[in-house]
């Protein structure tokens, strides 16, 4: 992966705007991102958007066999994708150490939690029980890509449906969608993962976006900011922390662990809420017989979301009341300068068509055959 150089400049501009309390797109330390959701036409793939950072999450299952040690239990595999789409730093099929960085901390929260019934995947026990295989792809990256890909995990386990069986003697018979209806993935509780930027360890970012991860993680390297790092926190909706992951140096007071732990169990309430708000009104959408697929979100603004915007900075001594006060006083008077007529003439020529010429303020069209030879 190739590193991407971040300047001098911007580091000690967002450290001081950091260290007076504002952040660079105008958030609080405690606010969050904007969250959608949306699921496509099959079962367990659906699409998170948190701010500008973009994963594509699918769930797959298959057939398999068990491991000798857990026989009577599934099989859950997860994969995460970063290519150039998402970021040009990313190179196309290769792994990186962000990659297992990220495959690492969803196994801990997901696998290690226990937060899925394995042993409701079994087939028969010793010799057939479902394989789930969690693809997660990085569409794009913008900062706090382990809150997102967390929400997108769970959001599509709890959305995915496998296929019916039924046993006959020794034959495994699986149904079809229309044959029978599938089954719902059973999950004990439900663990989100949340990340917050240290700052001179006492100040604490909520999902931090590309610019202030990168300002933690390069001082941690250089060596300029010893409490600079990544705080990842995995929370189920019943404050129970199933995840603890510091990137950078230690932390040297417990107010802040204490910190994150409330915030963080705030936001996995709400997380968790949001997704089962979301799945239930997709539920109902496919019961009245909806198309669902990913078309309906995909508009000119979710099509220019990865353009860059322009940033909205309050700057200090800054009052527009007294702006726009002179600028009444200034154009009040009668005798303000006001701009003159053009008193040269402006021609645009439109090849076989017409010749617009305006003189004085006046316009007029004048006609232009393709055998004329003037210019």
């Amino acid at each position: 992966m190739r590193d991407t150089c971040l300047s001098n400049c911007e580091k000690n501009f967002i450290q001081k705007i950091v260290s007076q309390g504002h952040r660079l797109d105008g958030r609080n330390f405690n606010e969050t991102r904007k969250l959608d959701i949306s699921f496509g036409s099959e079962y367990g793939c659906c699409i998170v958007s948190l701010g500008e950072t973009k994963i594509l999450s699918e769930v797959t299952c298959e057939v398999a066999q068990p491991k000798q040690i857990r026989p009577n239990e599934g099989i859950i595999f997860i994969n995460v994708e970063l290519n150039p789409m998402a970021a040009p730093q990313f190179e196309a099929n290769r792994q990186t150490d962000l990659t297992v960085y990220l495959v690492r901390l969803l196994e801990k929260c997901y696998k290690d939690s226990k937060c899925i019934d394995l042993e409701s995947l079994c087939i028969v026990v010793e010799e057939k029980v479902w394989s789930l295989r969690i693809n997660i792809k990085v569409l794009n990256h913008d900062g706090n890509l382990t809150e997102c890909a967390s929400i997108a995990t769970l959001a599509s386990i709890a959305h995915f449906r496998r296929p019916d069986f039924t046993r006959d003697g020794d034959r495994v018979i699986i149904h079809t969608l229309t044959e029978k209806d599938p089954i719902p993935t059973v999950l004990y509780h439900y663990p989100v993962c949340t990340t917050f930027a240290l700052y001179s360890n006492d100040i604490l970012l909520t999902d931090p976006n590309f610019l202030e991860e990168s300002v933690c993680t390069s001082n941690t390297e250089e060596g300029i900011n010893t409490a600079g790092g990544l705080l990842v926190l995995g929370m189920n909706q019943y404050r129970e922390v199933c995840l603890l992951d510091l990137t950078g140096a230690a932390i040297y007071t417990s107010n802040i662990v204490h910190k994150a732990l409330l915030s963080a169990a705030d936001k996995c309430k709400k997380y968790v809420e949001i997704i089962k708000n979301a799945v239930a009104k997709d539920d109902n959408l496919r019961q009245k017989r909806e198309k669902i697929n990913f078309s309906d979100i995909i508009t000119t603004e979710h099509m220019l979301a990865l353009s860059r915007k322009d940033l909205n900075i309050q700057l200090k001594h800054y009052d527009v009341t007294e702006l726009d006060e002179k600028d009444e006083e200034m154009f009040s008077d009668e005798d303000d300068i006001k701009p003159e007529p053009s008193k040269y003439d402006v021609v645009a020529t439109v090849p076989n068509t017409a010749e617009l010429k305006s003189k004085e303020g006046k316009s007029e069209w004048i006609e232009v055959s393709s055998d004329s030879g003037e210019d």
